[in-house]
């Protein structure tokens, strides 16, 4: 695991750290992630003002082309002269999806699920106007997306909106990223991991016969994640009002230990699981507060954090 620290609370535009995609080769070990952001829905921009450890919203960039999610507060720490080409969007609470900041970041193409997909095309061509807005493509649940050598699988989690799209309520995603033997969980927003997500990424214990999985799109031969990066927007709150959207630090824990337990979930020696998605709790925390009072299975994201998980 290969792990490079920034101070938190802090923009790197400006200090000099570039963005060299040539520097990544198809040979080089496990996924690189950059936390462009981690926190919840909860934190506003004046927050930087009076916190130390204040958090923009959840996004990551991977091999420094592809992004998850992607609002204004993501160009605080994309690295300088960084064009990602595709991005990958879980929903469309405004902590996620910011179409402004989308058109004027220049991705090319704009994954999000079929459910909502025509109100996503709508709203970039408004905040194109005259310009050539991103292409958006639909995805379905299980649908395999190769970028390169990465390859992308979105699959459900249990978060919700109110949109509606011609009758059709949104559907809101986690995303598999796979490269090589590295198989990276991207699981936010969410209150732990669906059933029919599990089966759809291979760690359903109860998956077990090639019978099960042959010739079913939804259900994947077992393989073990070598990585996870979780939301915990509830903090160490196992009774949080929004326990039906949301996992909490315990919830993580749990989910980790019993993957280990059923070798569903392998990492790399050191590797711990990641959480991000971190409420206002945690406002006054650092992420080594934060990790002095969690399981030692777990590390927590902070902004800027540039990792490579196996």
């Amino acid at each position: 695991m290969e792990k490079t620290s920034s101070p938190e609370n802090t923009s790197l535009n400006g200090t000099g750290v570039k963005c060299d995609t040539n520097a990544e080769t198809e040979t080089t070990q496990g996924i690189l992630v950059r936390f462009l952001g981690c926190g919840a829905a909860g934190w506003k921009p004046e927050l930087a003002i009076e916190y130390p450890y204040y958090r923009r919203n959840s996004s990551i960039l991977v091999e420094n082309k592809f992004l998850f999610d992607f609002t204004q507060s993501g160009f605080d720490h994309l690295p300088e002269g960084c064009r990602p080409t595709a991005l990958f969007i879980t929903h469309s609470h405004g902590d996620h999806f910011n179409p402004d900041a989308i058109v004027q970041c220049g991705v090319e193409t704009v994954y999000v699920h079929s459910s909502w997909a025509a109100a996503a095309r709508d709203m970039l061509a408004q905040a194109a106007q005259a310009s050539t807005p991103p292409k958006v493509i639909e995805i379905e649940f299980a649908q395999q997306i190769s970028v390169g050598e990465i390859k992308v699988t979105a699959v459900p989690s249990t978060h919700s909106t109110s949109r509606v799209t011609d009758g059709i309520l949104e559907r809101t995603a986690m995303y598999l990223i796979e490269k090589d033997n590295s198989r990276l969980l991207y699981a936010t927003d969410t209150a732990g991991i669906p059933g029919d997500a599990a089966r759809m990424v291979g760690i359903d214990w109860h998956i077990q016969d090639d019978s099960m999985y042959e010739n079913n799109p939804f259900v994947c031969k077992p393989q073990p994640l070598t990585a996870l990066i979780m939301e915990a927007t509830n903090g160490d709150s196992d009774e949080d009002f929004r326990i039906f959207v949301h996992s909490s630090v315990q919830v993580v824990e749990r989910i980790v230990k019993s993957l280990k337990t059923i070798g569903r979930f392998t990492p790399p020696v050191g590797q711990k699981a990641i959480i991000t998605h971190l409420g206002i709790k945690y406002r006054k925390w650092s992420s080594e507060e934060i990790e002095a009072e969690i399981s030692t299975e777990l590390s927590a994201a902070y902004d800027g954090l540039e990792i490579r998980l196996g």
